[in-house]
Order: C-alpha cells, then structure tokens, then sequence
C-alpha cells in the first residue's frame, strides 16, 4: 500500500493494488484444465475490510457482447424492448464501415440474441435510444464520421425499417439525448470533432429541422455532458477538447449558450468527461479524462472556477471516464478506460480520497467507451468495455 492523491487536497488515503490471477501455459492438459477451473474461481477483484467486500467478475471473457472483434466505439445501455432489463446497442467501425447491433438481454445479464441496425454498414461513433415520435416504441438514433447520421423508428415487429436522417454530415464522435428545451420531446446533441456542435431539436414527431450549433469549427469536441452546472434551472453543456480547454456553454434559459467558461489544461487531450458532487458541498464536480496525462477531478463552486483539481497519481492513455456508486456505500466512484493499457476502477472513500483497483491484468485492449448499468438486476452497477478490434466484455459487480 502506499500513498495515494495530489498535494491539491488531502492525501491521508490508502492506495491498494489488486490484480487478476492469470497462468502461462502448461506442459500437460490436465494441468491445463484444473488450472482453468482455478482461475475461473479466483479471476475477480476482491477488497477486503476497506468499505464494502465487492468484486468485478468476467468469468474468463465468458462475460462479453458478442465475440466479434469490430472497431466498436461506444456501447450504450437501454431498455429497448422494454421488458425490465438493460439492452446494448454497439456502435462500430469509427472511421471504416462495420455493422451496427442491437443485444438484447435475456433478463439474467446475458446478451445471446443480436439484431443488426441498419441495412447498411456505417461509420459509427455513437447509437442511443428514445421514444422520439411518441408512439410506444424505442427509436435509435447513430452518429456517423463524415456520413449522414441515422435515426431508426421503432415499431411492434422491432424491424427499424424507417429511417431518417439528421445533424451536418460532420466528423460526429458523441451523442446524446435529453429535453433540453424542455417542451416534452427528447432533442438530439452531436458533438462533432472540428466542426460546430449541433443541437438537434425535435417537433415532437421525430423530425430535426431546427439546429442550434455551439462551439466554433476548430474546436475538436469529444463528448459533451448536459447537466445544470449553475442550478439555475436550465440544462448547461460541458464539452471535452481535445488540443485546447474544455468549455462550460451556460444556458440562459432560451437555448442561448454564449457565455462559456473554460477549464483544465490547454495541452491536456481529453477525451471524455462525467460529474458528480465528490465533497458532497452541494456543487457539481467535473472528471476529465485524458490522453497521455493525468486525469483530474475539477472541483466546483458556486463561482464556476473550478481552480480546486484533485490530479490522479499515474498518467495513462484515458479514452473514457464514468461515475457512479458501484458498491453501494453512498460515496461516488469512478472507472477509467485506457487505451491498450490495463482498466482501472477507483472506489471513492468517506475522506474524499480513492482506492485504485486494476481489472484484468492479463488484458491491455484498447478501451473506446466505459458504460455502466446493472446487468443482471441485482442492485449493483455493472462495468461494459466497448474495445476497438477484440471482444467487448462486461464485470458483474459482487457484494462478497
């Protein structure tokens, strides 16, 4: 154990090692075997005495959506049939085309039946999911590179076979859904890499003719969070740059967001963001990570300066970033996904620092997207990797 945090705040943590057993071949196969079901046994992550006993199961890679190795950029979880659990909905091919899919859960954590999306294969970074036309059924909605992006209505048979398009053909890298208007309908927000970012607003009957752009076409937006970071009552905007600052687009209340406010390092690449109250003072906090530096925790305040940052000790090649209580004890914690290096979970403790806990040691993919949603009904947040050119795989979160 050692020391563990930035000499920004208090650093009176513990900072705990942990790693997956794994074994090299061996001479015979019965050895072979007895050693699998060994590992089956001990391939979790276990902390003990240290805030909840918890573990993050794969089961060997057994845990995965799909064993196809596409360039998969992001999975996003929903319940798209509508039957109590959380789908996948993977977005692949990035820059190539490759074929989008739809899992479905079998109720228990498993995803044994796919539907492909779309008739043809795309260029995708992004695939979400709403009831954008109000008749009953799931709709979703694909961000493309540098080709139309899709929006696929659902309907009773789950064919998709009608389809829109929406936003600039730009080089999209995100996308989200939320009402940010809020007149009753979910709008579509495209977060496009040197291109102006687009808010796509809906009539309330799936169409998107009405654009707000934010941002100018130099910036290189990887991802942007909505949230009201001022508690004014309006939904703000937070963007993750690659090359220059991050930015803070206020709303004034009229989807009108030119007053900005930037932070972080101007040579930091980050390429992606999330929030949460860490010092439960009220104010909502900023996660960055990023590319080849270390990844900060921007601390808010009610003058939006966010001077105070809490630097994680170890640079790495972070493609993503995710919050939430994976163990359940009420503090917020946070799960890094790197870029052909190991995957890494920190536990949030009552003194506002963390304990680091490496997944899979005898895997460095290359992780695009961290998601997080619970699986298997069980009350626990389960962690999915999207990983470009291996299988996607998920850990089952375990109280011991």
């Amino acid at each position: 154990m050692r020391g563990f945090g930035s000499e920004k705040i208090k650093n009176n943590g513990l900072y705990l090692h942990a790693t997956f057993t794994s074994h090299k071949t061996l001479p015979t196969i019965m050895k072979k075997i007895r050693e699998h079901i060994l590992l089956l046994a001990l391939l979790t992550i276990s902390i003990s005495g240290i805030a909840q006993d918890i573990t993050f199961f794969n089961a060997d890679g057994f845990f995965s959506i799909g064993t196809q190795s596409n360039r998969t950029a992001s999975i996003t979880l929903a319940d798209i049939d509508q039957d109590g659990d959380l789908d996948a909905l993977v977005a692949n091919g990035r820059h190539w085309a490759e074929q989008n899919y739809l899992y479905y859960n079998d109720g228990r954590g498993g995803f044994k039946i796919a539907l492909p999306i779309g008739k043809f294969m795309d260029a995708s970074y992004s695939l979400k999911s709403a009831d954008f036309n109000n008749d009953g059924f799931m709709d979703i909605a694909v961000a493309n590179d540098n080709i139309p992006n899709k929006l696929y209505f659902g309907s009773a048979n789950d064919s998709y076979d009608k389809e829109i398009s929406f936003g600039s053909i730009s080089p999209s890298r995100n996308l989200e859904i939320i009402d940010i208007d809020k007149d009753g309908d979910f709008d579509l927000i495209l977060s496009n890499r040197k291109a102006v970012n687009e808010i796509c607003l809906n009539n309330g009957k799936g169409d998107f003719e009405n654009i707000i752009t934010f941002g100018t076409d130099s910036d290189q937006t990887i991802q942007t969070k909505i949230v009201d970071i001022n508690k004014d009552g309006f939904l703000d905007l937070i963007t993750a740059e690659r090359q220059s600052k991050n930015k803070i687009y206020l709303n004034d209340g009229k989807q009108n967001f030119s007053k900005v406010i930037e932070f972080g390092n101007e040579e930091d690449e980050t390429r992606s963001i999330d929030v949460g109250d860490f010092d439960n003072d009220g104010f909502l906090d900023i996660v960055t990570g990023n590319l080849g530096s270390k990844n900060s925790i921007y601390f808010g305040d009610k003058t939006l300066t966010f001077e105070r940052v809490f630097d994680f000790k170890t640079e790495r090649q972070t493609s993503s970033i995710k919050v939430a209580d994976l163990n359940q004890d009420g503090y917020l914690d946070i799960v890094e996904g790197n870029s052909e290096e190991r995957n890494y979970v920190y536990l949030g403790q009552k003194n506002g620092t963390f304990i680091e806990i490496g997944l899979r040691e005898d895997l460095k993919d290359d992780t695009y997207n961290i998601e997080i949603g619970d699986l298997n009904n069980d009350g626990f947040p389960d962690i999915v990797e999207s990983n470009s050119g291996t299988w996607n795989l998920y850990y089952r979160t375990r109280k011991k």
